[in-house]
């Protein structure tokens, strides 16, 4: 039996379902196959970028807050982020879809930084420590999770050895497990993260979003750790 999740350090969604996963105990870790996505792949295919949609992200972080203070973590940054998108009554939503321009999003590097995490034994702690940043979950704030500088910092306050710079056998050795992870992402049919992929016996059963997880854990026989707590 496997777990595959799909997960982006972009998403809220995936931060706080990636910190519920972290505190299952490790029998059960130990199944789960975190795979890593970021925006210039995934928005590439059947995966929405609510960027796009002024609707879906006046509401995305009204949810993620939510769900950010259920699991225990901290929502101010979310609230203030939810206080920033408006629909305008003088606005006809008849013509077009309305959005908002994000710029370019430099996403590889601290999902390739993860990777190198995940082969260290720290993938875990790393995810954590950056969706910490992204979204400052820990009230410690926030920082820009994209730019090298700061990927490095998260590294040093882990004594995680993570040179940016990677030899080129080890960046071939990554980009190979990303382009497997893509592909793997197409044939799952994940068109959002948070995505889980139970596999057992050859039999498969796909669940999206936190509010699934506690579902996925019954499906899997798992009884979850009492401080995972249900959305």
């Amino acid at each position: 039996m496997i777990i595959r999740f799909y997960f982006s350090f972009r998403s809220p969604f995936a931060g706080v379902a990636f910190h519920r996963m972290s505190l299952l105990p490790e029998p059960v870790r130990s199944i789960v196959q975190t795979m890593p996505l970021w925006p210039d792949v995934i928005f590439g295919g059947h995966m929405d970028n609510p960027s796009d949609n002024l609707f879906k992200l006046r509401y995305v972080f009204k949810d993620a807050a939510r769900q950010a203070e259920t699991a225990g973590l901290n929502r101010s940054f979310l609230d203030r982020l939810d206080g920033q998108f408006h629909l305008d009554e003088a606005t006809d939503y008849r013509v077009r879809k309305v959005g908002t321009m994000t710029g370019i999003e430099q996403w590889q590097p601290v999902h390739l930084a993860y990777l190198s995490a995940v082969d260290a034994g720290l993938g875990w702690q790393f995810g954590n420590a950056v969706f910490a940043r992204r979204f400052d979950f820990d009230g410690r704030g926030r920082l820009d999770v994209m730019q090298k500088d700061v990927i490095e910092k998260i590294c040093q306050d882990m004594a995680l050895d993570i040179p940016l710079s990677w030899t080129e056998t080890h960046r071939k050795k990554l980009d190979k497990i990303c382009v497997g992870g893509i592909r793997r992402s197409e044939l799952d049919g994940v068109f959002g993260v948070p995505f889980f992929v139970l596999e057992d016996d050859g039999v498969e059963e796909y669940f999206w979003g936190n509010d699934r997880i506690d579902w996925l854990l019954e499906a899997a026989g798992i009884t979850s750790d009492p401080t995972v707590k249900a959305i």
